[in-house]
């Protein structure tokens, strides 16, 4: 579960040194769909922090968080079933800033399986940043 600071941020203990994915949703729009296989807690804290990556784009929201409400949803699961839903769940919801990611494929059978499991688990959501 979450943790809430006194300055509204969250935390997420259950995250550190696992695997999953992560849903970002600004102003209850999903935005932005990730995974690790490693550590969810930092690899998630990093779209609000100020970073930047050599290799990597950077997507961050902490410019906007004064101005958007920001909520995320997490699924722990394995590091290979991350990859699978965060393929997924890129190609059905389209989330603005996953834009060139997975672009050029559809939902084939595998993937619209991962999504009928995803749909069957429970995920918890947490406070707004």
């Amino acid at each position: 579960m979450s943790t809430s600071t006194s300055k509204g941020r969250t935390t997420f203990p259950d995250t550190r040194k696992r695997s999953g994915i992560y849903i970002i949703k600004e102003n209850d729009k999903i935005v932005y769909v990730g995974s690790s296989r490693t550590n969810l807690y930092r690899t998630l804290y990093r779209h609000f922090e100020h970073w930047k990556h050599r290799t990597q784009e950077v997507v961050t929201y902490v410019n906007k968080m004064n101005r958007q409400r920001y909520t995320v949803r997490i699924v722990l699961c394995t590091a290979v079933q991350a990859i699978r839903l965060e393929r997924a769940l890129v190609i059905r919801h389209k989330p603005r800033d996953n834009e060139n990611k997975f672009k050029q494929y559809t939902l084939d059978v595998i993937d619209k399986r991962t999504l009928k499991t995803y749909e069957e688990i429970s995920l918890y959501s947490v406070a707004p940043f």
